[in-house]
């Protein structure tokens, strides 16, 4: 988590006074395998809850050092569609650290798919926050402190 925060300081020195900082990451719970209203699995993912909770707590960091506040902060569902499980299989892996879809999930996936739900495709639902930071002024004392840019 340090590492975050430190480059959450770092933003904070670069950002302009009118400027933002747009944070988007996946929240801990992990995300799951569907077929329209049907779960059929989970992606697993290592130690990404793990991260995404340091992700969350980094930002609480450097909002109580009083580098910026919270704007706007909102969650929501973010779905990733291939057209066969397999295709969607091979995105995971080839495109998140260490996850994946196991075996049990594929063959599940492919029944519901094969039972009727013809024209609908699998997807992954993750559930995500996106918070807007503004900088609070950088002091020195009692004087705000402006960087040449």
């Amino acid at each position: 988590m340090e590492g975050m925060v430190d480059a959450l300081r770092r933003a904070h020195r670069v950002v302009t006074p009118n400027g933002c900082i747009v944070d988007v990451h996946p929240i801990e719970k992990a995300a799951s395998v569907q077929v329209g209203d049907t779960k059929t699995g989970w992606v697993e993912a290592g130690d990404a809850p793990l991260r995404h909770a340091a992700a969350g707590a980094a930002l609480s960091t450097a909002i109580d050092e009083g580098l910026f506040t919270a704007a706007a902060t909102v969650e929501f569902e973010f779905l990733t569609y291939g057209d066969t499980i397999e295709e969607l299989r091979d995105y995971i892996v080839d495109t998140w650290r260490d996850a994946r879809i196991d075996r049990k999930t594929v063959a599940r996936t492919r029944d519901v798919l094969r039972a009727g739900a013809a024209g609908t495709r699998p997807c992954v639902r993750e559930r995500v926050r996106l918070t807007i930071l503004n900088p609070m002024a950088r002091r020195s004392g009692d004087r705000e402190i402006h960087q040449a840019r």
